[in-house]
This record gives C-alpha cells, sequence and structure tokens, in this order.
C-alpha cells in the first residue's frame, strides 16, 4: 500500500537526535508537524512537505497544503492494515528474543520479544525485494544515536 512510500510513518509523531540520518521520506497523521521534532525543518515553497539536512527525502504532515494531508490519510489506513496483519502473525524463529538485536543479521520472518527491543549498535536485514521483516516486541523499539539498520541482498 500507500505507507511503502515512507520509511518513517507515525500517527503521534517522530523524534531525532543530532546527527541522525534517514534516507527516504517520512510523515505523521493524523498528528500536527510541530510533533516532528529534532529536524530543523524548511518548508518548501508549495507548503506540501518540509525538507532537513538530516533526511535524504521529505517530510509530511497533515497541517501541509492539500494533497498532502489525503495522501497520508491513506498511508495511516494502509499501515493500519499491515499492522493488523502482522500482529496476527506467528513467530516463524522459534523462540521470542529479548532485549538488545544489534549486530544481528536477521533473515525474513516473523520476530517475537518478550522485552522492548533496543538497537544499540548496527543491524542489518538480509533478504530480496519481496521479502517480509515483522518485529513484534512487547514494548517499544529504541535505536541509539549513530546506529545504522543496513538491508542488504535487495532488501528494502
Amino acid at each position: 500500500g500507500t505507507a511503502a512510500n515512507y520509511v518513517i510513518l507515525a500517527k503521534s509523531g517522530i523524534s531525532s537526535v543530532p546527527s541522525s540520518s534517514i534516507i527516504g521520506d517520512i510523515g505523521v497523521s493524523p498528528a500536527a508537524g510541530f510533533n516532528m521534532i529534532g529536524f530543523s525543518f524548511i518548508e518548501d515553497v508549495s507548503k506540501e512537505f518540509s525538507t532537513s539536512s538530516m533526511i535524504t527525502g521529505f517530510a509530511y504532515a497533515t497541517t501541509d497544503n492539500p494533497p498532502t494531508p489525503a495522501t497520508l490519510t491513506s498511508a495511516v489506513s494502509d499501515m493500519e492494515t499491515a499492522y493488523t496483519d502482522a500482529s496476527q502473525r506467528v513467530d516463524t524463529q522459534g523462540t521470542p528474543l529479548t532485549g538488545n538485536i544489534g549486530g544481528l543479521i536477521m533473515i525474513a520472518g516473523v520476530y517475537t520479544f518478550n522485552t522492548a527491543v533496543l538497537i544499540n549498535e548496527d543491524v542489518t536485514f538480509s533478504g530480496g525485494p519481496d521479502d517480509v521483516f515483522i518485529l513484534q516486541p512487547r514494548g517499544a523499539l529504541m535505536k541509539a544515536a549513530s546506529t545504522k539498520v543496513i538491508l542488504v541482498g535487495g532488501a528494502r
């Protein structure tokens, strides 16, 4: 669906830390643009999106000019459909994981966690362009500053 057009799509907000680097578009809906924190945005002349030196792509919010609000509404609907589907899938890895996935190479599949998930060093997702990776933590997914989520083998 249209949610795939965003590398980060959230309903309530997105926050960043100095020296973050995001490759792709991000968006929030129904939250307003001011709920994207730490990016130092520059609004495009069209007022349909904003840019930031921390993003190779664009930032979209429901407070931007049309057609952005309608586009985000569709994307969030698609995200919610994907979330419902993902939440009903069964762990394909056999045993729930705990804590830190930093340093691991993750293959396609469904991963369940008994805890929140921490990425405190680079993590790699290895697979083809049609592979699916689903992380089902029992809490937050937290990524430490200066760490990377790396996609290899055509994963996207």
